[in-house]
């Protein structure tokens, strides 16, 4: 992951108002979806804990597909709620100012350039989850990841969401707003992140950090600090 790009699309968003608003920021989801359903706690930690870059085979239905065909009108109302969100968390003038750079830029874009070096891809649920759950990670550890890594957590993240109900019963919209609501939660988190690198800002960068532990510990009960990043995904360490 490119770390020392910052996103010029939220670069400074998150700095009006509250500095480090990106610090207590939970998961922004569009409303009913959580990510212990969508994922599947048990399934989570058997992948994990196995090593394997999929949970334990079982009988299953035909997997659902994590791709998507995006609709211009759902990403318009993807960036409006969101923008809402930040307005609630950090302000006014940071929600009216998001808005006016969700109105002209293109975050999908924006996220595919940073995440792109290592193969994600837009258009794809399980890549842009994969992306969120890598960067979480790298915040949580202070470290970074290479495109090996994240081509393991892609498969993995696959595996898990493909054949669980809960991820089954989306329609296209739905996967696409989830989707592209992970993008924008990524590229905020990414840009206070690299900002706090470029700044040399330690201290906020150890916020962020457990934050982002914080995060996975409260919505899927996964303790980044307890993880390694392989070829194979995300694994228990010893």
């Amino acid at each position: 992951m490119t770390l020392r790009r910052l996103a010029p699309l939220l670069a400074a968003t998150f700095l009006i108002g509250r500095p480090a608003a990106a610090q207590d920021m939970p998961t922004v989801l569009p409303q009913g979806f959580e990510l212990n359903s969508i994922l599947n706690q048990q399934r989570v930690e058997a992948a994990i804990n196995s090593g394997r870059s999929s949970a334990p085979a079982r009988p299953t239905a035909k997997p659902a597909t994590t791709a998507y065909a995006p609709s211009p009108a759902v990403s318009q109302r993807v960036r409006r709620q969101f923008a809402d969100w930040v307005g609630q968390q950090s302000g006014p003038e940071a929600g009216r100012r998001i808005t006016g750079i969700l109105s002209t830029g293109d975050p999908v874009k924006s996220w595919a350039g940073i995440v792109g070096g290592d193969g994600l891809r837009a258009g794809d649920v399980a890549d842009a989850l994969a992306g969120y759950w890598v960067l979480n990670w790298v915040m949580a550890n202070g470290a970074d990841n290479n495109r090996a890594q994240a081509q393991g957590a892609l498969r993995q993240v696959r595996g898990l969401i493909a054949d669980n109900p809960a991820y089954a019963r989306l329609n296209p919209v739905q996967r696409q707003e989830m989707a592209e609501t992970l993008m924008l939660n990524f590229l905020l988190q990414h840009a206070a992140y690299v900002d706090a690198m470029k700044r040399g800002d330690k201290d906020l960068q150890r916020r962020l950090g457990d934050a982002a532990n914080a995060r996975f510990k409260n919505e899927m009960g996964v303790n980044l600090r307890q993880l390694n990043l392989t070829p194979a995904g995300f694994i228990r360490r010893a």
